[in-house]
């Protein structure tokens, strides 16, 4: 049987089926609480409540609706001699929660090396690009030492993490209160900075290399090193560059992180066979992925329970990072791991406010974030603390409960929303699966590594992918983020690609077979100009996209400085545009769907079989994500020709369907601070699961409804 498709605990009494619609849990077999789930990460090691209030944190954690905890396991704190583990702490917590009906997962921390163990093997150190090695740093949130210290491509890292982590799983496996492991916290390196370029890794790159490419001869030549005579010659390069070498070490970065994973995951599943594999990342996919390894769409494939934090400090909106998770977690259960219930004190200075750091310190911020989460389709609303830290930069920071472990008004609201969540008849939404995305937002791995390789970082691709989510918002119209994967495109009739600047062959064909069947295509600017190595060609487009279109490119701009103030004349209104300026000279078979103010031809569209492609010779995505003009939104509609689904009557509101076998639900979200009206159109009256519905009409079937601010208002209909 399936791992991912169903896994049991017998032992233990517990199960996790990934089953349609948002059920998670069930006990001794039967069915039990269907419902979404609230928790928290409560233990970490080090830095942790109180000894005396663990017992009465667990009850008000019960009595409040609580029904997950997440505790650090960090191999620094547990192993404090070689053999010698310190688990008693550990078994007291699941031993609470058992009695307290809460769920465990414990979360393997094996970047927190034994101080003992980072002494007795100073070869393996991280070697950062600069050629210094990583000391043994503090972790910030744990208060431990060790903290990404050594490297595990040497092979005694390995072996004696492995020891580690069989050791953890086989300690607690078979308890009551487990329901599995965490596998990688956040699922990225964070920066580039915390990459290593040690002997074990360039060893394990010209392994990767070989492995890729036989030959060396072919190596020489698609890296443009003619003298290359061995792979033993070969070196990871230290900084990015528009080079081939440096695409392939991004390349072999992010198999090498995977294969890690998979190492985790066997790891685990060969010491507690039932064990339930989790992981979560970090919804930076489109920014990380080149950068840092951070690609939770490959991070995804390798657990049964996918999840995501999402703060501040991620530049986006939450929406952004649940679609994203979502379509990562390709139909599996997953969850909001990581949640912020506050604000934090370090990195900030006089005369230098920063708001966004404050937000969610308002109970109203977090019942707005904890309903978009459920919203996009999360199964639990998780928070890094349950009650701030004491000690560290982090302290007093990010929690639901006072620094004591009271009660407050932030605490107050979680608990009203797991009381609203288990009512009866909103037990019915967690059965319910979200419904498909109106658009595929296609991100290519190939067009961030080309941007992070010439601009030294990925902000261009990042903010085109967040101007193209902001827009398509706007526009009414949900969207799912895709790779270019047959599967993943297979049942939706629009994609959108922004900054789709490098393509590989594969990556093309595929994008284009897709249309030919009947989709319908959108690209921006100077669409596969390049391959993945980097290599322009002669005539644009070209590949497989030349041969549709033609040579029909009549001037490029890579001034990506000189193009803020670009617009496109459109049926539609003007529309801003930025970064790239590609003009056209379009065949008789080709559609003009807009100029640019010279009268050249900006936007054109080309049949493909039973679809359409369409090339916009600019970038109107990182136009949206610096302001949003009203035309964009009604430009949107008409191009991707398609109407929102259900439609709404106010563009601030955010809409989400669901279905289930014998019903459907509409989320309506307000994220604004004002109460807002809207009416949007239904297939009968609805029952109102959460809100007050002001009317409904029978001869337009619209309902119309008043939702208050960070809020939201949720109708059940026939399905």
């Amino acid at each position: 049987m399936n791992r991912r498709s169903f896994i049991t605990q017998t032992s233990a009494g517990l199960a996790l089926m990934a089953l349609p619609g948002r059920a998670l849990f069930a006990a001794d077999g039967k069915p039990v609480d269907s419902g979404f789930h609230f928790g928290a990460v409560y233990f970490r090691g080090q830095n942790n409540p109180p000894r005396e209030d663990w017992e009465r944190d667990h009850r008000v954690a019960a009595e409040d609706g609580h029904t997950l905890f997440r505790h650090w396991v960090s191999w620094n704190v547990v192993e404090v001699a070689p053999g010698k583990f310190e688990w008693a702490d550990y078994e007291r917590m699941l031993d609470l929660a058992a009695k307290n009906g809460i769920r465990v997962v414990l979360a393997e921390m094996i970047v927190d090396y034994p101080e003992w163990f980072i002494g007795a093997h100073p070869e393996a150190r991280i070697e950062m690009a600069s050629g210094a090695k990583r000391q043994s740093e503090m972790h910030g949130s744990s208060m431990n030492g060790g903290h990404r210290a050594l490297c595990l491509n040497h092979a005694p890292v390995r072996e004696a993490a492995e020891r580690f982590l069989t050791a953890m799983a086989s300690h607690f496996r078979g308890h009551r209160a487990l329901l599995g492991y965490d596998i990688w916290n956040e699922c990225t390196e964070y920066t580039a900075e915390s990459l290593c370029f040690c002997g074990a890794c360039q060893q394990a790159f010209r392994d990767w290399m070989r492995a890729m490419h036989s030959d060396i001869a072919a190596v020489a030549k698609r890296w443009h090193r003619p003298s290359l005579t061995a792979f033993d010659q070969i070196e990871l390069p230290r900084a990015p560059g528009l080079f081939p070498d440096f695409l392939d070490s991004i390349r072999w970065r992010n198999d090498d992180a995977q294969d890690w994973m998979r190492w985790r995951r066997e790891v685990f599943a060969k010491a507690d066979p039932q064990a339930i594999i989790i992981a979560h990342g970090n919804a930076r996919t489109h920014a990380d992925a080149s950068v840092c390894v951070g690609d939770d769409f490959r991070a995804a494939e390798n657990c049964d329970v996918f999840g995501y934090t999402h703060y501040f400090g991620q530049g986006h909106p939450p929406l952004l990072s649940g679609d994203l998770i979502r379509s990562a977690a390709q139909g599996k259960p997953f969850w909001r791991a990581e949640a912020i219930g506050g604000p934090q004190w370090f990195r900030r200075k006089p005369g230098e406010p920063k708001p966004s750091m404050d937000e969610l310190d308002d109970p109203a911020a977090i019942r707005l974030d904890a309903l978009i989460s459920m919203a996009i389709g999360a199964t639990a609303y998780m928070n890094p603390r349950w009650r701030s830290l004491l000690d560290g930069p982090l302290f007093s920071a990010f929690g639901w409960y006072a620094d004591d472990g009271s009660r407050t008004a932030k605490s107050e609201e979680i608990k009203r929303l797991a009381q609203w969540s288990k009512q009866s008849d909103v037990l019915a939404l967690w059965k319910m699966k979200p419904a498909r995305g109106d658009v595929a937002l296609v991100l290519v791995d190939e067009a961030q590594d080309w941007c992070y390789a010439m601009q030294g970082d990925t902000n261009v691709y990042a903010a085109c992918v967040r101007g193209m989510h902001r827009g398509l918002t706007a526009a009414g119209l949900s969207c799912d983020f895709a790779k270019p994967d047959a599967a993943q495109l297979r049942e939706h009739p629009v994609a959108y690609v922004p900054f789709p600047v490098a393509m590989s062959a594969a990556t093309m064909d595929t994008l284009i077979t897709w249309a030919k069947a009947g989709g319908h295509l959108v690209l921006e600017a100077c669409a596969g100009y390049f391959d993945e190595e980097a290599h322009a060609f002669p005539h644009q487009p070209n590949r497989a996209l030349g041969e549709l279109f033609g040579p029909i490119v009549k001037h490029s701009s890579f001034a990506l400085d000189q193009h803020d103030g670009l617009t496109i004349q459109t049926p539609s209104g003007d529309l801003p545009c930025a970064i790239y300026r590609q003009s056209f000279n379009p065949q008789a078979s080709h559609e003009i769907l807009g100029h640019f103010a010279d009268g050249s031809a900006a936007i054109i569209r080309a049949n493909a079989g039973k679809g359409s492609i369409t090339l916009i010779g600019s970038n109107p995505s990182y136009a949206m994500q610096k302001q949003l003009t009203p035309g964009s939104p009604a430009w949107l509609r008409s191009s991707l020709q398609i109407q929102a689904s259900p439609p709404c009557s106010n563009a601030e509101c955010i809409v989400r369907s669901f279905h289930g076998e014998s019903s459907r639900a509409i989320w309506l979200i307000n994220p604004t601070k004002q109460e807002i009206a809207v009416s949007i159109a239904v297939s009968a009256e609805p029952k109102v699961l959460r809100g007050k519905l002001m009317d409904y009409n029978a001869k337009t079937n619209t309902a119309r409804v008043t939702i208050p601010s960070y809020d939201a208002v949720i109708l059940r209909l026939p399905a």
